[in-house]
């Protein structure tokens, strides 16, 4: 019975979501829209600053990209509002500040880069579930068997002495392979 609990409780734990901090995620522009309208008001005709702050209106990276700020301040306040711009779309930013180099091309290739960032993260997303799924199956499977058998036989596994140091060395066994399972897909997010 406690083998059962036990099992059950892995498998909650393995289904709920875990987030870092706690508390609601905040709503944020997606990097890959914010860079398909970065470059869009370029190739409109508008500056830099003024096409990185035209998506983001309003918010401290709009306000430090107007009001002349260094590319540094902008991008650390960039970073904090999208989701992660990673370290090459930081850099890009800066440089094309730098140069003034034209850079719709630059934002437009940031975007298609993040859009496929964000289908990977989907495909693993998937596959990980999956995972979860055949794992509770894997360790569910024989204690359901178990206890069909059990309970086909009148209980007798428990009750006679020359199956019940088995049954319960297979129970310990099932019950370590499910606290792996869990530990490797805790360890997988």
């Amino acid at each position: 019975m406690t083998a059962a609990v036990l099992v059950a409780w892995a498998v909650v734990r393995m289904r709920r979501p875990r987030r870092l901090g706690g508390g609601r995620p905040r709503a944020r522009l997606g990097d890959a829209e914010y860079f398909d309208a970065v470059a869009a008001e370029l190739r409109r005709g508008a500056s830099l600053r003024h096409a990185i702050a035209a998506p983001v209106a309003g918010s401290v990276t709009a306000r430090l990209a107007v009001s002349g700020q260094p590319m540094g301040l902008v991008v650390a306040a960039l970073e904090r509002e999208l989701d992660p711009v990673d370290g090459l779309a930081a850099a890009g930013i800066e440089l094309a500040g730098e140069t003034g180099a034209p850079s719709a091309t630059l934002f437009s290739r940031l975007a298609e880069r993040a859009r496929a960032r964000r289908q990977l993260e989907g495909e693993r997303r998937a596959l990980s579930a999956q995972a979860r799924f055949s794992a509770a199956v894997v360790g569910l499977m024989p204690l359901g068997i178990g206890l069909m058998l059990g309970v086909a036989r009148g209980g007798s596994l428990m009750t006679k002495a020359a199956t019940r140091l088995p049954v319960l060395l297979g129970l310990g066994m099932q019950l370590a392979g499910v606290v792996l399972l869990v530990l490797l897909m805790r360890a997988q997010r």
